[in-house]
Order: structure tokens, then sequence, then C-alpha cells
């Protein structure tokens, strides 16, 4: 098992906000609008780690099974966007 430090996880934390983190609040609270927001976050996050963090891993067969399971993650909230872009909510 790792020991992290909450230096280290602090700092991971902060590269990750710069990321996915939400700098501006939706126009108008409504559920629509905060789940929208936090589906852009997650879309960014997931290419983040396919474009930069996934292509580092020296193992091929890791490396391999963790693309899948992200990109299937990923086509899922696309999935989810491309509902909300037509109308329809499941919120």
């Amino acid at each position: 098992m790792h020991e992290y430090s909450l230096d280290s996880y602090y700092n991971a934390m902060d590269r990750i906000n710069t990321i996915i983190g939400n700098a501006e609040t939706s126009i108008v609270n409504t559920v629509d609008n905060l789940s929208r927001d936090r589906l852009f976050r997650v879309q960014k996050g997931l290419l983040h780690l396919l474009t930069e963090i996934i292509p580092q891993i020296e193992d091929e067969q890791k490396k391999t099974e963790i693309h899948y399971w992200i990109d299937s993650i990923y086509i899922i909230t696309r999935c989810q966007e491309w509902d909300f872009n037509k109308g329809t909510s499941y919120v």
C-alpha cells in the first residue's frame, strides 16, 4: 500500500483543480446548468488522462487497459452531453 503525504495530496489537488476546476459559475444556478457544468469538468479531466497521463505509462498492457476504461467512461459523458443538448434531461 502506498503512503501519501498531505503535501503531495494538496499539490495533486491543485493541479487537478487547475484542469477541471470551475472558475466560472453557471449563469443561472439551475440543476440542469450545474449538472452540465459538472459534466464538462469530468470530460476535461478524462481528456487530460487520455492525452497527458496515460501516454506516460510505460507498461503497455496497463496503459491499454486504463485507456479502454477511461475512453469508455468518456463516451458515456459524450452521450449524456448529446442528450442534454437535444433537450433530454435525466435530472
